[in-house]
Protein backbone atom coordinates (compact mmCIF):
# COMPACT_ATOMS: atom_id res chain seq x y z
CA UNK A 1 0.00 0.00 0.00
CA UNK A 2 2.81 2.24 1.22
CA UNK A 3 3.99 1.76 -2.67
CA UNK A 4 0.97 2.21 -4.04
CA UNK A 5 0.52 5.46 -2.57
CA UNK A 6 3.92 6.81 -3.01
CA UNK A 7 3.44 6.42 -6.96
CA UNK A 8 0.02 8.62 -6.48
CA UNK A 9 2.12 11.08 -4.86
CA UNK A 10 3.68 14.17 -6.53
CA UNK A 11 7.06 13.19 -8.05
CA UNK A 12 10.03 13.85 -6.14
CA UNK A 13 11.66 16.28 -8.58
CA UNK A 14 9.98 19.00 -10.04
CA UNK A 15 6.81 18.29 -8.30
CA UNK A 16 4.72 16.90 -10.68
CA UNK A 17 3.12 13.72 -11.41
CA UNK A 18 4.39 10.59 -12.51
CA UNK A 19 4.03 10.44 -16.12
CA UNK A 20 2.90 6.86 -16.21
CA UNK A 21 0.04 7.97 -13.99
CA UNK A 22 -0.48 10.70 -16.08
CA UNK A 23 -0.84 9.00 -19.10
CA UNK A 24 -2.99 6.19 -16.96
CA UNK A 25 -5.15 9.37 -15.88
CA UNK A 26 -5.80 10.29 -19.56
CA UNK A 27 -6.79 6.68 -20.60
CA UNK A 28 -9.05 6.51 -17.23
CA UNK A 29 -11.08 9.66 -18.79
CA UNK A 30 -11.85 7.83 -21.86
CA UNK A 31 -12.61 4.84 -19.67
CA UNK A 32 -14.98 6.74 -17.50
CA UNK A 33 -16.50 8.92 -20.78
CA UNK A 34 -16.98 5.97 -23.08
CA UNK A 35 -20.23 3.37 -21.51
CA UNK A 36 -22.21 7.34 -21.71
CA UNK A 37 -22.51 7.44 -25.48
CA UNK A 38 -25.77 5.35 -26.88
CA UNK A 39 -24.48 3.98 -30.09
CA UNK A 40 -21.86 1.59 -31.16
CA UNK A 41 -19.54 3.83 -32.92
CA UNK A 42 -19.79 6.35 -30.32
CA UNK A 43 -18.53 3.97 -27.72
CA UNK A 44 -15.68 2.43 -29.54
CA UNK A 45 -14.29 6.01 -30.79
CA UNK A 46 -13.93 7.42 -27.24
CA UNK A 47 -12.44 3.41 -26.60
CA UNK A 48 -9.30 4.79 -28.01
CA UNK A 49 -8.34 6.81 -25.53
CA UNK A 50 -7.82 4.07 -23.09
CA UNK A 51 -6.55 1.69 -25.84
CA UNK A 52 -3.80 3.87 -26.72
CA UNK A 53 -2.91 5.71 -23.37
CA UNK A 54 -3.06 2.58 -21.53
CA UNK A 55 -0.92 0.42 -23.41
CA UNK A 56 1.99 3.31 -22.77
CA UNK A 57 0.70 3.07 -19.55
CA UNK A 58 1.34 -0.67 -18.56
CA UNK A 59 4.80 -0.69 -20.06
CA UNK A 60 5.95 2.34 -18.48
CA UNK A 61 4.46 0.22 -14.72
CA UNK A 62 6.53 -3.00 -15.76
CA UNK A 63 2.67 -4.88 -17.56
CA UNK A 64 4.00 -6.30 -20.97
CA UNK A 65 1.09 -8.78 -21.38
CA UNK A 66 -1.17 -5.66 -20.92
CA UNK A 67 0.57 -3.20 -22.62
CA UNK A 68 0.78 -5.26 -25.81
CA UNK A 69 -3.04 -6.59 -25.48
CA UNK A 70 -4.40 -2.12 -25.57
CA UNK A 71 -1.90 -1.92 -28.49
CA UNK A 72 -4.03 -4.74 -30.49
CA UNK A 73 -7.06 -3.47 -28.74
CA UNK A 74 -6.50 -0.21 -30.51
CA UNK A 75 -6.20 -1.71 -33.76
CA UNK A 76 -9.46 -3.93 -33.27
CA UNK A 77 -11.15 -0.88 -32.25
CA UNK A 78 -10.13 1.06 -35.68
CA UNK A 79 -11.28 -2.04 -37.32
CA UNK A 80 -14.60 -2.45 -35.98
CA UNK A 81 -15.30 1.21 -36.91
CA UNK A 82 -14.55 0.26 -40.48
CA UNK A 83 -16.16 -3.05 -40.40
CA UNK A 84 -19.50 -1.77 -38.60
CA UNK A 85 -22.40 -4.29 -38.49
CA UNK A 86 -21.22 -6.03 -41.35
CA UNK A 87 -21.79 -9.71 -40.70
CA UNK A 88 -19.26 -10.85 -43.38
CA UNK A 89 -16.53 -8.95 -41.40
CA UNK A 90 -17.43 -9.92 -37.79
CA UNK A 91 -15.37 -13.09 -37.91
CA UNK A 92 -12.26 -10.90 -37.84
CA UNK A 93 -12.94 -10.65 -34.23
CA UNK A 94 -13.30 -14.11 -33.25
CA UNK A 95 -9.90 -15.24 -35.62
CA UNK A 96 -8.17 -12.32 -33.14
CA UNK A 97 -8.12 -15.39 -29.93
CA UNK A 98 -5.64 -17.10 -30.86
CA UNK A 99 -3.31 -14.17 -31.47
CA UNK A 100 -4.58 -12.73 -28.02
CA UNK A 101 -3.78 -16.42 -26.58
CA UNK A 102 0.00 -16.20 -28.57
CA UNK A 103 0.91 -12.25 -26.80
CA UNK A 104 -0.11 -13.56 -23.67
CA UNK A 105 2.40 -16.61 -24.27
CA UNK A 106 5.26 -14.47 -24.99
CA UNK A 107 4.65 -12.17 -22.85
CA UNK A 108 3.93 -14.14 -19.70
CA UNK A 109 4.25 -12.92 -16.12
CA UNK A 110 1.90 -14.60 -13.98
CA UNK A 111 -1.66 -13.76 -12.75
CA UNK A 112 -1.88 -10.35 -14.46
CA UNK A 113 -0.81 -11.85 -18.16
CA UNK A 114 -3.76 -14.40 -17.91
CA UNK A 115 -6.21 -11.91 -16.32
CA UNK A 116 -5.44 -9.31 -19.03
CA UNK A 117 -5.68 -12.42 -21.53
CA UNK A 118 -8.92 -13.17 -20.79
CA UNK A 119 -10.32 -9.37 -20.35
CA UNK A 120 -9.19 -8.98 -23.86
CA UNK A 121 -10.48 -12.12 -25.25
CA UNK A 122 -14.40 -11.17 -23.95
CA UNK A 123 -14.13 -7.59 -25.14
CA UNK A 124 -13.17 -9.25 -28.77
CA UNK A 125 -16.10 -11.35 -27.71
CA UNK A 126 -18.33 -7.94 -27.02
CA UNK A 127 -16.73 -6.23 -30.72
CA UNK A 128 -18.45 -9.19 -32.17
CA UNK A 129 -21.84 -8.49 -31.03
CA UNK A 130 -24.31 -5.86 -33.44
CA UNK A 131 -26.43 -4.94 -30.47
CA UNK A 132 -25.54 -2.42 -28.18
CA UNK A 133 -27.17 -4.27 -25.24
CA UNK A 134 -24.96 -7.20 -26.00
CA UNK A 135 -22.10 -5.87 -26.26
CA UNK A 136 -22.82 -3.92 -22.84
CA UNK A 137 -23.45 -7.17 -21.36
CA UNK A 138 -20.41 -8.56 -22.66
CA UNK A 139 -17.90 -5.43 -21.41
CA UNK A 140 -19.51 -6.12 -18.16
CA UNK A 141 -17.98 -9.31 -18.07
CA UNK A 142 -14.78 -8.19 -19.96
CA UNK A 143 -14.40 -5.23 -17.02
CA UNK A 144 -13.92 -7.11 -13.93
CA UNK A 145 -11.18 -9.05 -15.40
CA UNK A 146 -9.17 -6.16 -15.95
CA UNK A 147 -10.21 -4.61 -12.84
CA UNK A 148 -8.33 -8.10 -11.35
CA UNK A 149 -5.45 -7.64 -13.34
CA UNK A 150 -5.26 -3.80 -12.73
CA UNK A 151 -4.94 -4.42 -9.08
CA UNK A 152 -2.41 -7.09 -9.42
CA UNK A 153 -0.10 -4.45 -11.20
CA UNK A 154 -0.93 -1.59 -8.61
CA UNK A 155 -2.57 0.58 -11.67
CA UNK A 156 -4.89 3.01 -10.07
CA UNK A 157 -6.30 4.38 -13.34
CA UNK A 158 -6.88 0.93 -14.69
CA UNK A 159 -8.96 -0.14 -11.57
CA UNK A 160 -11.48 3.59 -11.35
CA UNK A 161 -11.87 3.24 -15.60
CA UNK A 162 -13.05 -0.24 -14.63
CA UNK A 163 -15.17 0.44 -11.65
CA UNK A 164 -16.84 3.07 -13.35
CA UNK A 165 -17.39 1.08 -16.62
CA UNK A 166 -18.71 -1.56 -14.54
CA UNK A 167 -21.37 0.99 -12.77
CA UNK A 168 -22.41 3.16 -16.00
CA UNK A 169 -22.71 0.24 -18.33
CA UNK A 170 -24.91 -1.72 -15.46
CA UNK A 171 -26.94 1.06 -15.01
CA UNK A 172 -27.45 1.90 -18.94
CA UNK A 173 -28.69 -1.37 -19.33
CA UNK A 174 -31.15 -1.83 -16.43
CA UNK A 175 -33.03 1.57 -17.49
CA UNK A 176 -33.17 0.29 -20.96
CA UNK A 177 -30.12 2.20 -22.90
CA UNK A 178 -29.80 0.82 -26.00
CA UNK A 179 -31.66 -1.80 -25.74
CA UNK A 180 -33.35 -1.80 -29.07
CA UNK A 181 -31.50 -1.42 -31.78
CA UNK A 182 -31.78 0.66 -34.96
CA UNK A 183 -32.64 -1.66 -37.43
CA UNK A 184 -30.88 1.13 -40.07
CA UNK A 185 -28.18 1.05 -38.26
CA UNK A 186 -27.44 -2.56 -36.65
CA UNK A 187 -27.42 -5.61 -38.36
CA UNK A 188 -27.88 -9.09 -36.22
CA UNK A 189 -26.67 -12.25 -36.90
CA UNK A 190 -29.79 -13.39 -37.65
CA UNK A 191 -31.41 -10.92 -39.71
CA UNK A 192 -28.32 -11.49 -42.23
CA UNK A 193 -27.09 -14.56 -42.91
CA UNK A 194 -23.35 -14.95 -42.79
CA UNK A 195 -21.55 -14.66 -45.88
CA UNK A 196 -17.81 -15.58 -46.31
CA UNK A 197 -15.74 -12.96 -46.15
CA UNK A 198 -14.39 -10.61 -48.19
CA UNK A 199 -11.22 -8.13 -47.85
CA UNK A 200 -12.13 -4.46 -46.59
CA UNK A 201 -10.23 -1.69 -48.50
CA UNK A 202 -6.82 -1.03 -46.91
CA UNK A 203 -7.79 2.32 -45.71
CA UNK A 204 -9.90 0.90 -42.89
CA UNK A 205 -7.24 0.01 -41.26
CA UNK A 206 -8.45 -3.55 -41.33
CA UNK A 207 -5.42 -5.01 -42.97
CA UNK A 208 -2.85 -3.97 -39.90
CA UNK A 209 -5.25 -5.84 -37.56
CA UNK A 210 -3.56 -9.51 -36.74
Amino acid sequence: MNELLTVLLPAAEGGGWSLAQLVGFCGMLGGMLWPLFRSRTGMLLVQLVPCLCFALHFAMVGSPTAAALNGLAALQVMAALAIGGRPAFRIAYLLILPVIATVMALTWSGLPSAFAAAGMALISLARYQTQVARFRGTMLVALPCWFVHNSLVGSVPGMISDVTGIVVNGWMLLRGTGMAASSASIVTPMATPMAPPTPIPSSSGEGKLP
